[in-house]
């Protein structure tokens, strides 16, 4: 009648050649727990299970029937899972009924699972990963976020036909591809190495785009047509990133709403402005809202702002961030204000504002 059970192998090597001595002493050949376990949990008869931990080691047979152990605990609406299975067989996949089980708070799986959710799918990564490519197989998946930050390099592979929302987030220098081609309505990208083409070519049919904009991903602005593109975020870093960002204006004719942020640029970083030859046809034609946060009102970044007032038809709203650490903000927000704005129906907003 136990409601919380545990049920974990000794681990063989202790790094202590005593210790490991001793427990052959007591134990003998270190035998799973795997039997003890099956014939426990036949005899359990707790209405409710609210914790279940199973680690196996590597003494486990590798035709035990790990599934019905764990659709036994969804049966009996388990409140927490953690199973850690280190046989030398293949990955075992688990039963469906637990991806939908409406008792489960916390569920954590490690080693030899294989995790075939239907949708959606979250990974992270961590520094003890050792995983050098990270392959994602789900035909029916949908959305996926994908974050490493720790890990070691490596290369994450993407196949799923009907994926819809794509977040990545990776700091380390991986390589991304993309196998199918899937018609993405949503993608977060804020990833510091170069994707392929292939993934590059997917990102041209998203509806809604935030995008960290550096070295390797200004070719995203410059050689994709962001046909169906109406909402843009872009993050800005220490970077030159005014050219791309008219690129990207230019490649999508639906934008109506652009926000930058500069909330990852310290220091005063400079920033270059230069006349573009041509206004691109969003400007004149869709933009509806332009926001700016963590605006330090540089010189440069005067001109950008003007540019876009001068030249925005549509536009409805423009809201403003200036950075907290900004001297002279009354001067600014005049500066602002004082500024031609072709849409004599736009708002000038503050940030205490909007």
């Amino acid at each position: 009648m136990m409601p919380r059970l545990e049920y974990k192998d000794i681990k063989a090597g202790t790094h202590n050649r005593f210790l490991d001595r001793f427990l052959d002493y007591l134990f003998g050949e270190r035998e799973s727990i795997w039997r003890f376990l099956n014939e426990s949990l036949q005899l359990h008869k707790a209405p409710i299970l609210e914790r279940l931990i199973i680690e196996l080691g590597p003494h486990c047979p590798v035709d035990v029937d790990v599934v019905k152990w764990i659709s036994n605990a969804v049966d009996r609406g388990v409140y927490e899972l953690e199973f850690d299975l280190m046989w030398s067989a293949k990955p075992t996949s688990l039963p469906k009924n637990l991806y939908i089980c409406n008792t489960l708070v916390y569920l954590r799986l490690s080693n030899k699972v294989f995790v075939d959710v239907a949708s959606p799918l979250s990974v992270e990564r961590h520094d003890q990963d050792n995983l050098i490519k990270f392959s994602v197989e789900v035909p029916s998946l949908e959305t996926l976020v994908y974050y490493n930050e720790k890990s070691k390099a490596g290369s994450l592979v993407i196949n799923s036909a009907i994926l819809k929302e794509l977040f990545i987030g990776d700091i380390l220098r991986n390589s991304c591809s993309i196998e199918s081609k899937p018609c993405l309505d949503k993608a977060f990208v804020y990833v510091t190495f170069y994707p392929d083409d292939k993934f590059m070519r997917s990102l041209s049919s998203v509806m809604y785009l935030e995008l960290m904009l550096i070295n390797e991903t200004v070719a995203c602005c410059q050689s994709i047509n962001f046909s169906r593109l109406i909402e843009c975020k872009i993050l800005v870093v220490e970077f030159y990133w005014f050219e791309p960002f008219v690129a990207l204006l230019q490649n999508s004719p639906k934008l109506k709403v652009v926000i930058i942020d500069q909330r990852c640029v310290s220091g005063a970083f400079p920033l270059s402005f230069k006349q573009p030859n041509d206004v691109p046809l969003c400007l004149s034609t869709k933009l509806q809202i332009f926001e700016w946060k963590e605006y330090r009102g540089t010189r440069e970044e005067k001109e950008i702002v003007r540019y876009i007032l001068a030249n925005s038809k549509c536009l409805k709203r423009v809201g403003i961030s200036l950075k907290s650490t900004c001297n002279k903000k009354k001067k600014i927000m005049k500066e602002l204000k004082s500024m031609y704005r072709i849409s004599s129906t736009s708002q000038l907003l503050f940030s205490t504002q909007y």
